[in-house]
């Protein structure tokens, strides 16, 4: 088989541009596929739980079942801090639990809550940004919880006096992470990467077959040389320096044959 330049880069663009094209409308397909009827979709308002959720992104709610909020769990409460219906905060600390937070002291180089004398690992929240803007000791009754949003410089929540803990009854719902959610984003992702490495490929190839393209038509511009053709008398091959014979001239006694009209000459029987 005739190897063209490209031909192989050509083919792998064409298997990652259908590839990528297959992943997007698997994707495509999988967001339209409802979530299991406990779920219900809304969208993030705001920008208090960033940078965890921001503002328009979309979310699941599912129902709290009684008794079933954790430490950590993102739920959506009716709080008498927030003008809108509902808003999106964290369960830092249930009932039966000691929150405080001290301004001037550092664990481990970091500020950080206390909860029930032990410093509280928050790894949504970003690195250099204080768990509060204020200190507090508060102890939890039963039947509370102590919410606070993740964006804690620009957000209001239980740590604040004139707020405290929420009744538990006051949660709605739990937001939770719908695993085709996320597959969606990721699935968007890797199918606009592979069809930009398949249109990279595509490209190329291009170039590939077009230089390729060029150089041949440069060659067949160029003539061939002639042949050598051999100088009259040389020898060295087969009729080399031959010459067409040559008619023989009459001598001074050679006798010629008289010429007659018309120029024919009269040859004697």
């Amino acid at each position: 088989m005739e190897h063209r330049p490209g031909r192989r880069r050509g083919i792998a663009a064409i298997v990652l541009l259908v590839l990528g094209a297959v992943i997007l409308g698997g994707v495509t397909v999988a967001k339209a596929v409802n979530p299991p009827s406990r779920y219900t979709e809304g969208k993030a308002v705001g920008w208090t739980m960033t940078p965890t959720y921001t503002n328009g992104e979309s979310i699941y709610l599912e129902p709290v079942a009684k008794g079933g909020l954790r430490r950590g769990d993102v739920v959506l409460a009716s709080v008498p801090w927030s003008l809108q219906k509902t808003q999106m905060n964290r369960v830092v600390a249930v009932g039966g639990d000691r929150i405080q937070y001290k301004p001037s002291s550092k664990v481990a180089g970091q500020y950080r809550l206390v909860l029930n004398g032990t410093p509280l690992d928050e790894p949504y929240l970003e690195q250099w940004k204080n768990p509060s803007a204020v200190a507090f000791n508060v102890k939890v009754p039963k039947g509370y919880v102590f919410l606070m949003a993740d964006n804690r410089m620009n957000s209001d929540g239980s740590q604040y006096a004139n707020n405290g803990p929420v009744p538990a009854d006051r949660v709605t719902a739990k937001v939770v992470a719908y695993p085709m959610a996320k597959l969606a984003v990721w699935g968007q992702l890797a199918g606009a990467l592979v069809l930009l490495l398949g249109g990279v490929l595509a490209g190329v190839a291009r170039r590939a077959r077009g230089r390729a393209g060029r150089a041949a038509a440069g060659t067949a511009a160029i003539p061939a040389p002639a042949a050598a053709q051999p100088e009259p008398g040389e020898g060295g091959g087969e009729g080399a320096g031959e010459q067409a014979p040559v008619a023989a001239q009459p001598g001074p006694g050679d006798a010629q044959a008289p010429v007659g009209p018309g120029g024919r000459a009269d040859v004697p029987s």
